[in-house]
């Protein structure tokens, strides 16, 4: 016969400073369910009752209570053993909390690095308050301002199409008569 487990592998003290209030009535089930499991496991007895096969003396039937009482004591039901699982999970928790660790230390780098990128924002100017000059020194806008005149390509005020684009529109359009 097996070893009986006497107690609950999960220590539920721990747990429960890790559950989020909403969830707390659903883990008091669980916990109500595990520690019931438990009472009926532990009401019951340790070993099987040994059957008397000498009681059965009235049976009829030639050799068959001493059939039954060999094959009962041949059978043994296997209790499922660690076959070295629990080592390789063991292992396989080591190597999660380097990795994990690794992480960790990754994403503090990280913090440092965007805590410095968030200070640059927060000390600048607001944008809505910035001229295009102000916005183009902070880097906001690349290397050109859109919307400012390129003196090297000519055009009419507002500036909205080129010199070439204002004689091709000036072509396309139809004619007037003369007055």
């Amino acid at each position: 016969m097996a070893a009986r487990v006497a107690a609950s592998a999960v220590d539920f003290a721990v747990v429960a400073t890790k559950i989020p209030a909403a969830q707390k009535n659903a883990f008091l089930a669980l916990k109500g369910k595990v520690e019931g499991h438990m009472r009926i496991v532990s009401s019951l007895p340790a070993a099987l009752p040994a059957i008397d096969f000498a009681s059965y003396g009235k049976v009829t039937v030639p050799g068959m209570v001493d059939n039954f009482e060999a094959k009962y004591a041949a059978l043994t039901i296997p209790y499922p053993s660690d076959q070295g699982s629990l080592a390789a999970i063991d292992a396989q928790g080591v190597e999660q909390k380097a990795a994990a660790a690794a992480f960790c230390a990754d994403s503090a780098a990280r913090i440092v690095d965007i805590k410095v990128e968030l200070s640059k924002w927060e000390a600048m100017q607001p944008i809505e308050t910035m001229n295009r000059e102000e916005a183009l020194d902070a880097g906001l806008l690349g290397t050109s301002i859109i919307g400012l005149v390129n003196p090297d390509v000519p055009s009419f005020w507002p500036h909205d199409e080129t010199w070439e684009a204002y004689v091709e529109r000036l072509k396309e359009m139809p004619e007037e008569e003369a007055h």
